[in-house]
């Protein structure tokens, strides 16, 4: 595994010339206020960081300090939106919104209102930030410009709003997919290689936009943004995939993420902090450690065209001779969890509520024969219409939980179709997370992005085309769905000195919160996140925080 480590390049002649120019234009520049670097370790499980904390050098000294003396604050339980997936996650993440107000609510959805499916994933990065834009939404980089600060991201999806964003290409992703072929025999973008180069834009900036780069931030404009994010998504990627020895030894994703931060996060924390110290501004900074989300082991591959095969006798899908307006069900690729969306085939209308029992149960029906289906359902809601459909039962919420189970035990009549169908409060029996899992499905969707049916896989079963993947996200399970925060760093003590445990739940909704408190900006309005900071007795000064209106804090 030794090729796998990066290597630590020595400063040229040159870095060290031009990182002394910097330096002292930062101290001409006269910058006050606190400075915030938000360092997203993208799919990093709770508590990879802090349970091997002893072997990270470089995050012990960015948490604690040279001297085990720096303030932090530590949040072990922060909650993820649902679904885990990367796309939601961040987008909700940097707007403290749920996926049902951003309108990004997954990362491959349809759209009964146009009968298109819309994919996140594109080489210009640009379609979640269209979607925000379109609705309305702001993000933290939007409410930081308005309170007239500065803010830079080399973050790869979400960057509305950022005076300063260095963003990949085909290139960039060409390459790392052909060093993961050479170095591991799977076209996947090799996940060290990305987060090498990643940061390296942050600092120094891509081939062409060295301007945009923290470097050039201080060279040209003489200046530190008040805010700035970069995206490592190292970890989730090798989580997916990880070296072949690793996989030999049948690690848990507990071992394959701690080799990932100990060889290859942990050294990039220490070039970081390397830099902003020789540049002259590490004494200010904030930092945030945070994750969008969780991983699993896969313990169990379910083809993903599963689902197609049980209902393409019955329903027309999606093919050669049939585009989206003409089927009646369309299925989303899935990873834990399935969406089927079906037609009203009476109206031939997609935004028709699709009949529950001459559209609805004949699908249940047929998945409820799949052998393949049976092994890997946990549970399984149905959408509701309130006030458009009237077919048996009244409907108030926005989903039935379907108690398949006692159905499939029944005669599957009309009869037994509508017993099944049980408040979505029952869902709590099958998970551990309970009002969580119900909440996050409540706050999921839009009107014309919610599917019909939602199958819930049990836990590590993931529908997947590529049976060699290792790992996962995406799930309903705490390993997916709560993740830690860190908050850290020489300027925190000016605002909130001490160390602090924060026990209480936590979301990841709450960043904007946080980072907006932390940077003295007041609270946005209308957001589904909160500050659990106010907990803790903040220092008012000039340097930053608003002062808390609780001083009840969990010291440690």
């Amino acid at each position: 595994m030794a090729h796998f480590l990066l290597k630590k390049p020595a400063l040229s002649v040159f870095t060290v010339l031009i990182l002394l120019m910097l330096t002292v234009r930062m101290v001409n520049a006269g910058d006050t206020g606190p400075k915030v670097i938000i360092i997203e370790f993208h799919g990093l499980k709770r508590g990879i960081i802090e349970n091997n904390l002893e072997e990270l050098p470089h995050f012990q000294e960015l948490i604690n300090g040279s001297q085990n003396k720096q303030s932090h604050v530590y949040l072990p339980e922060v909650f993820t939106t649902i679904p885990g997936g990367s796309v939601p996650d961040t987008t909700s993440m940097y707007t403290g919104l749920y996926p049902g107000q951003t309108g990004v609510v997954s990362t491959i959805w349809f759209d009964r209102s146009t009968a298109r499916i819309h994919t996140m994933i594109s080489y210009f990065q640009q379609r979640i930030n269209r979607i925000l834009e379109s609705r309305g939404v702001k993000t933290l980089f939007d409410y930081v410009g308005e309170a007239d600060k500065h803010s830079m991201t080399s973050m790869l999806m979400v960057n509305k709003g950022a005076d300063w964003s260095l963003k990949s290409g085909a290139f960039f992703w060409g390459n790392a997919s052909l060093l993961g072929f050479l170095r591991n025999g799977c076209w996947f973008p090799d996940s060290s290689y990305i987060d090498d180069r990643t940061l390296s834009a942050f600092l120094t900036g891509h081939v062409l936009s060295y301007r945009k780069s923290l470097s050039g931030v201080l060279e040209y404009r003489h200046m530190i943004p008040d805010l700035m994010v970069v995206e490592l998504l190292g970890t989730d990627l090798f989580s997916h995939f990880p070296t072949r020895d690793l996989v030999k030894q049948n690690a848990s994703i507990d071992e394959v993420q701690k080799y990932y931060t100990k060889n290859v996060l942990d050294p990039l924390v220490g070039r970081l902090i390397r830099f902003l110290k020789e540049t002259g501004c590490y004494e200010d900074i904030i930092f945030f450690l945070i994750s969008d989300h969780g991983f699993s082991k896969i313990n169990k591959h379910i083809r993903d065209d599963t689902v197609n095969g049980s209902l393409r006798g019955q329903f027309k899908l999606p093919g050669l001779e049939t585009d989206n307006r003409q089927a009646e069900a369309v299925i989303m690729p899935g990873a834990c969890t399935k969406e089927i969306y079906l037609k009203n085939r009476q109206t031939r209308n997609w935004m028709d509520p699709p009949g529950l029992l001459a559209d609805v149960k004949p699908a249940v029906d047929l998945l409820l024969v799949n052998v393949d289906i049976l092994e890997c359902i946990n549970t399984m809601v149905i959408r509701q219409y309130p006030g458009e459909r009237y077919d048996g039962l009244e409907e108030k919420d926005q989903w039935w939980a379907f108690d398949w189970r006692t159905y499939q035990a029944d005669v599957k009549d009309d009869a037994a179709f509508l017993r099944a169908l049980q408040p979505l409060s029952m869902l709590e029996k099958s998970f551990e997370l309970k009002k969580y899992v119900v909440q996050g499905l409540r706050k999921q969707y839009t009107k014309e992005t919610a599917p019909d049916i939602k199958l819930i896989n049990k836990e590590g079963f993931y529908f997947e085309r590529n049976f060699d993947k290792y790992g996962h996200h995406g799930s309903y399970y705490p390993d997916d769905s709560i993740v830690s925060f860190w908050i850290a760093g020489p300027g925190l003590a000016r605002i909130l000195p001490g160390r602090h445990l924060l026990n209480s739940p936590a979301s990841t909704l709450d960043l904007v919160p946080m980072v907006t408190y932390i940077l003295g900006i007041p609270l946005p309005k209308g957001l589904d996140g909160e500050n659990p900071l106010v907990s803790i007795q903040a220092k008012p000064a000039e340097f930053g925080a608003v002062p808390a209106d609780s001083t009840g804090n969990d010291a440690y």
